[in-house]
């Protein structure tokens, strides 16, 4: 036993998270400091840092201020078109052009401040989405079918019927055989989520996928566990603040693309992944992607509600029955960690092992960092993002039309 909380007390150690990331970052110059050093520390280019700071010569000054510019903005440098600036932070011009709100025929100009899809003014994260008309129920949308299903009843039971529309949706198309029914506890997800938004409609972008390719035969999307979202009208890095404060659930955030992750799990876990549609992972924090020389933790918010491993589920008729899911625990599960990593590894797998105590007693402390050490979400399958168009309409801009029925997807 007292090896076991050995290996829980060493986990908190070295995976402790870091302080906060969500206030605007500033460095003071030291003596001997270049902008060219002090972009490299912080992962930006010297032009932004340039233009941030509205700096007419590389010259600096020891205790000057400067302002480090985030991960989610860029500045229009000289001679550059949309084009260039959408090939060179990985997006599409169309999005770059939403999020901006630019007219096709916009003309930018040096030094323009730009920010990039996925970006979520500050107003707009306690913003209050109001009570749901009729809670459990959600409204689902995929390609041109829009469907409203009561998933769950008002004594937190998962309905039947319900449970077999979800699972008609998260499929592929009506021919796939090969699609796994969905799993109650992403039902239960799925309605937790609709009700704090006041019921808004929730679009499927990518449900059940068959292993293959860069789906992993692990992946939560091979069992109806998982299905990649977007709520209509609320910024997705909203709805991933929401969901990552869910216990036994996992919620991926992808600044640079359409959708957030959500799925059903035994231990909560929760990575933002930098990469665009179609690209390789590229894992960090907010404020942008991990240096895998120096990684970097990110505030791990304490989980407010759970999505419990046991639900009950009720027929047409009356009957009732209990679900009790046992999914599998991996090493992945703990924020990522998969594969050869060495001590921190062979460390996080032992520490998966361990009795539910001993595990609680690591994550109660500290928990381990939530930069994924190695690949742990999958990328989004390119069918799915062919189907659903180029770009979509971005959610974050929650206040440009809240009508439900306008489907801009």
């Amino acid at each position: 036993m007292l090896r076991r909380i050995g290996v829980a007390l060493v986990a908190v150690a070295v995976l402790l998270p870091a302080s906060t990331v969500f206030a605007e970052r500033h460095h003071t110059v030291r003596s001997g400091q270049t902008l060219a050093a002090i972009a490299r520390r912080y992962r930006v280019s010297v032009q932004d840092l340039r233009a941030a700071n509205q700096l007419r010569s590389a010259r600096l000054r020891p205790g000057q201020s400067l302002k480090i510019p985030d991960a989610h903005t860029t500045y229009v440098r000289r001679g550059e078109t949309l084009s260039h600036i959408a090939h060179r932070m990985h997006v599409s011009v169309s999005e770059l052009r939403r999020a901006n709100r630019l007219r096709r025929n916009a003309r930018i100009r040096p030094g323009q401040r730009l920010v990039m899809p996925g970006y979520t003014p500050a107003e707009q994260m306690n913003r209050d989405y109001g009570n749901p008309d009729h809670p459990g129920q959600v409204t689902l949308l995929r390609r041109d079918e829009r469907r409203e299903v009561q998933l769950v009843d008002s004594e937190g039971r998962v309905l039947e019927e319900g449970l077999r529309v979800l699972s008609e949706f998260l499929q592929r198309s009506e021919d796939d055989t090969r699609a796994a029914d969905a799993n109650p506890r992403l039902a239960v997800l799925l309605a937790r989520i609709s009700d704090h938004f006041g019921g808004r409609p929730i679009r499927i972008v990518s449900g059940f996928r068959p292993a293959g390719g860069r789906t992993r035969e692990s992946s939560r999307h091979t069992s109806g566990r998982a299905t990649d979202i977007r709520v209509h009208g609320v910024p997705h890095r909203v709805v991933w603040e929401y969901c990552r404060r869910i216990d036994h659930a996992g919620c991926g955030y992808y600044p640079r693309s359409t959708f957030v992750h959500v799925d059903a799990r035994r231990l909560r876990t929760q990575w933002v992944d930098w990469s665009g549609p179609g690209r390789r992972a590229r894992y960090g924090t907010l404020n942008g992607p991990a240096n895998r020389r120096r990684r970097r933790g990110m505030p791990r918010p304490r989980a407010d509600q759970d999505l419990e491993l046991e639900v009950r589920i009720v027929d047409a008729s009356g009957a009732e029955r209990v679900f009790v899911d046992r999914p599998g625990v991996e090493a992945h599960d703990i924020d990522g960690a998969e594969g050869d990593l060495g001590p921190m590894g062979e460390l996080l797998a032992e520490l998966s092992a361990q009795p539910e105590v001993v595990r609680s007693l690591a994550l109660t402390f500290g928990g381990p960092s939530l930069v994924p050490l190695a690949t742990m979400a999958d990328d989004p399958d390119p069918e799915e993002l062919e189907d659903e168009g180029d770009g979509e309409a971005l959610a974050e801009d929650a206040d440009a039309d809240d009508d439900p029925d306008r489907d801009d997807a």
